[in-house]
């Protein structure tokens, strides 16, 4: 199953670090390197930096309408056409009824992602708060998200590995958590039921779920 709901917010996963959110205020998606041929027209398209597989401009524009806004950083944003609106970490937008905040994401000691290179974000719609977070480490920012639901990747290398993972979600503390960013690309290997493990471990009031794109 690829797809969970939380308080009528229909939350599907793709793969990698690919979501769709669908509630009655529109539907966003995220990264979308990895969509299907019959996806639905977006309202909103957030991509959170500019590596191909966050920065699918291709597949976005087969998911816009005219009314389509994206919502991305500088570097994504220099090959995007359409609505474009540039965001960094501080940094929020409103689509409607649909809420997007830029907060910060990046490594802390890989070279993938320097701090200012990308954001993760926090999508308010139907007045449930979506985190997600990015490609990132876990960090010290973390502590300070509010979020109703947490997507954190999970795969290493690149990101956060399992027990990072786990870490944040603790400090993020959402109701609901769900790993990304895992066996999709090279390097990016995790078992999620450990991850799963390691949260029921510390914090069972924290509900992990999986999903199987």
């Amino acid at each position: 199953m690829n797809t969970t709901k939380f308080k009528g917010v229909e939350i599907t996963w793709f793969g990698h670090a690919s979501f769709k959110l669908k509630g009655n205020a529109g539907i966003v998606y995220i990264d979308p390197y990895v969509i299907p041929d019959s996806a639905e027209a977006a309202d909103v398209i957030v991509m959170t930096h500019e590596h191909f597989d966050h920065c699918a401009v291709e597949n976005a524009g087969k998911i816009m309408k005219t009314s389509t806004v994206i919502i991305t950083t500088q570097g994504c944003a220099r090959r995007c056409s359409g609505d474009v609106r540039v965001i960094k970490a501080g940094d929020s937008v409103e689509i409607g009824e649909i809420k997007v905040e830029a907060v910060e994401a990046y490594n802390k000691a890989k070279p993938f992602h320097p701090r200012g290179l990308g954001v993760g974000v926090v999508v308010s719609i139907n007045d449930v708060r979506i985190y997600h977070a990015g490609d990132t480490d876990f960090i010290p920012e973390m502590s300070n998200v509010k979020a109703d639901v947490a997507l954190l990747p999970a795969g290493g290398h690149y990101t956060m590995d399992v027990r990072e993972a786990a870490e944040a979600a603790l400090a993020i503390k959402p109701s609901v958590v769900i790993p990304m960013h895992y066996n999709y690309i090279p390097q990016t290997s995790a078992d999620p039921e450990l991850f799963r493990k390691l949260v029921a471990e510390k914090d069972e009031s924290i509900e992990v779920r999986i999903l199987e794109p």
